[in-house]
């Protein structure tokens, strides 16, 4: 069994009161209420009120905040933009819970799932970012799993080494070569190759 995701349109339990999740921004959370009151609050204190729930689940998992922040802008920006394309192929607006209505291509009550996938699909690549319904139903499946998280391309993610793709036994040696040639002369790049070898 998967464990639960607190993502937009999650329904919770908070305060005494019913809720849906309508914005995650950053470490905060909004909510919008049964009655149409509206709450923004810390995602930490969400979770440590004495009588929060997350509805139909039985634990929260917390979305990567930290990781996030340190992603590159145009990763981050690209991600942003996914996860509202996946937010109006699943709701029909891009930033559910601020009113509006839904495009006709991407209205839940007029199209079904794979036909707003399709739509989707099409508006991308005729905006100049070939994709296919396969992508988006992706996307879709990455956004409930991890949310904003999942929507991020990992090869930005990783960790660059300073020494990038060198080995490192090679570096190790290198740096061993020249501790042992501190005090004397700075020599030649061909004795530090031939010394590393």
């Amino acid at each position: 069994m998967t464990a639960a995701v607190l993502e937009v349109g999650s329904k919770v339990r908070f305060e005494g009161h019913s809720w849906t999740v309508v914005i995650l921004e950053g470490a905060r959370v909004r909510l919008v209420g049964s009655d149409n009151s509206t709450a923004t609050v810390l995602v930490n204190y969400l979770f440590a009120a004495p009588d929060f729930e997350l509805v139909g689940a039985p634990r929260p998992r917390v979305p990567p905040f930290g990781l996030l922040e340190e992603l590159p802008v145009q990763a981050l920006e690209r991600a942003e933009a996914w996860e509202r394309h996946v937010r109006e192929v699943e709701t029909g607006l891009p930033v559910p819970g601020q009113g509006g209505v839904p495009r006709a291509e991407f209205d839940p009550a007029q199209r079904t799932v794979a036909e707003r996938e399709e739509a989707k699909a099409s508006e991308l690549t005729v905006a100049g970012q070939p994709t296919s319904a396969v992508t988006v139903r992706r996307m879709r499946s990455r956004y409930r799993e991890k949310g904003l998280w999942g929507l991020v391309d990992q090869r930005t993610a990783r960790r660059r080494s300073v020494v990038g793709r060198a080995d490192e036994r090679v570096v190790a040696a290198v740096i061993q070569v020249l501790e042992a040639q501190r005090e004397r002369s700075s020599g030649t790049l061909s004795r530090l190759r031939r010394m590393v070898g």
